[in-house]
């Protein structure tokens, strides 16, 4: 207790933009630091009106010899907050600007280079938050006095809330009893979409996106309505997948490939380790690893707690909202330009017309992938790559009265939230209106037909009606006009589709 000074920088705030625009903010905010701890510290001297105001690295170096004067002992503790909040949204956006801070004329380079020389005779400690160690990485002589302490298990719960504190938190927030829920309610509501964080192999708990949680909370007490997670994301985060895309831009092609087929498969993504130096000034290239490692970093992949490897790690997607968020990049490298994806339209007319028999929807499903099976634009298929790649052809289609979504969130009372594989709205906002409810599975053609499996097309479509029963009895579907339906596929081929 009260062994050190405290001096905190909080880089959050920093303004990204131009290259003298960034000089400024940065310089502005060390200048912030600075003015709290002299404000907490109201003995310590220290004028730098002086000192040209884009020179930070300057700025820290002038207020340290300051404090060595202050200071008979080496007692400063410095403390930075989201060091890389603004060189993250720069990588996003401006490769070559990231390149050029960090760079060994860089401002950042000069700057962690201050603090690095006074490690010997001011400061005592440093402690550093932030996303991933890229930027610390990326400076041409590394920040090498520090050591990454992310993945120690009694930091894990730091990253977010555990469920035990949203018990506490939520009827803080909101009036529970006036939405006429309880708060393990809307904890089993937030849980598919913004738990599933793990920072530590040896962690014992998941935590939940903080800043999702806190934002969806407010939006609730605000409109005093239960409302569904999903609708009501925080505008900060990667809503439109447009981070994650950058980062696959940062890959060959065959690497982000091998990763978008891992994901169609469901399967878990595993790794010798973490990497702990990615120096964009050395390597303009992720490798798989490093592609990965920055994935984990920036939160769209985490610690499988289910690994049963002897060695490395493996990992997973979190949650839903990080799911479709890979969704939206695959659809984007993998379908969105392909000359055969493109080629062909689904039968969507008995849709339109409020049909009940969908045969000649089904028959266009199987075309179309016979199409792209054969082409190898989908060379492992999947229940989950039928999913997507079903999904895609409809949304081309969107417009005003035709709607698509994917694993759409339900709640279906006394079993929870469940997930529909499609919703499909068609003559939205008209007295016309119906929702199609699409239960999909998926089998090889040999599965199908080998009468002896746990996976017979029997077994199958008793599965898929059950399910689609359940959605179709949602409390989100209530009053509205709902079909729902079970199809099959044995390979490209939709063996089964009827209204349940």
């Amino acid at each position: 207790h009260n062994s050190y000074h405290v001096i905190n920088f909080d880089f959050s705030a920093v303004s990204t933009g131009n290259l003298n625009k960034l000089l400024s903010s940065f310089f502005v905010t060390v200048a912030d630091g600075i003015r709290d701890f002299k404000r907490r510290y109201k003995d310590f001297v220290f004028d730098y009106s002086d000192i040209d105001k884009t020179d930070a690295a300057t700025l820290f170096t002038e207020f340290a010899i300051a404090y060595k004067d202050y200071s008979e002992s080496q007692n400063l503790y410095v403390m930075i907050d989201e060091y890389d909040n603004f060189a993250n949204e720069i990588l996003s956006k401006d490769l070559e600007l990231f390149l050029k801070i960090t760079s060994k004329d860089g401002f950042l380079k000069s700057f962690y280079a201050a603090i690095k020389a006074k490690a010997s005779d001011v400061i005592a400690k440093t402690f550093i938050t932030g996303v991933s160690s890229v930027s610390l990485d990326s400076l041409t002589s590394g920040f090498n006095i520090a050591r990454n302490v992310t993945d120690r298990a009694c930091f894990n719960e730091y990253a977010g809330f555990t469920e035990d504190e949203l018990c506490i938190l939520i009827p803080k927030l909101v009036d529970v009893e006036k939405l006429g829920v309880t708060t393990k309610d809307i904890i089993e509501r937030m849980k598919p979409v913004y738990d599933g964080y793990c920072f530590s192999a040896e962690a014992d708990k998941t935590v939940y996106n903080s800043s999702m949680c806190l934002y969806y909370l407010d939006v609730v007490r605000e409109k005093g309505i239960f409302l569904n997670p999903e609708d009501y994301l925080d505008p900060a985060c990667d809503q439109d997948g447009y981070k994650l895309e950058q980062l696959f831009s940062l890959a060959d092609k065959e690497t982000v490939n091998t990763i978008i087929d891992r994901y169609l498969q469901g399967e878990p993504f595993n790794l010798l380790k973490l990497s702990e130096n990615i120096n964009l000034n050395q390597v303009r290239n992720y490798s798989r690893e490093q592609l990965l490692s920055m994935l984990y970093y920036l939160g769209y992949l985490t610690v499988n707690r289910n690994s049963t490897l002897d060695s490395g790690i493996s990992l997973v997607i979190p949650n839903q909202f990080m799911s479709k968020l890979f969704a939206k990049c695959t659809i984007e490298f993998r379908f969105r330009n392909n000359a055969v994806f493109s080629s062909q339209k689904l039968d969507i007319s008995s849709l339109m017309a409020v049909e009940d028999d969908l045969s000649s929807f089904a028959s266009s499903c199987t075309e179309f992938l016979s199409l792209i099976m054969s082409n190898q634009v989908l060379v492992h298929m999947k229940e989950m790559a039928l999913n997507l790649v079903l999904y895609a052809k409809l949304e081309e289609l969107s417009k005003d009265d035709f709607e698509v979504r994917l694993q759409k969130s339900l709640r279906v009372a006394g079993e929870g939230e469940k997930f529909a594989d499609l919703v499909v709205t068609v003559n939205k906002g008209t007295s016309n209106e119906c929702i199609y409810l699409i239960e999909l599975k998926y089998l090889t053609r040999t599965e199908a037909s080998d009468h002896s499996s746990e996976n017979t097309l029997k077994n199958t479509i008793m599965d898929a009606k059950e399910q689609v029963l359940k959605y179709k009895s949602a409390l989100d579907f209530k009053g509205k006009n709902i079909k729902a339906y079970a199809m099959i596929f044995a390979g490209p081929d939709c063996v089964y589709c009827e209204q349940q």
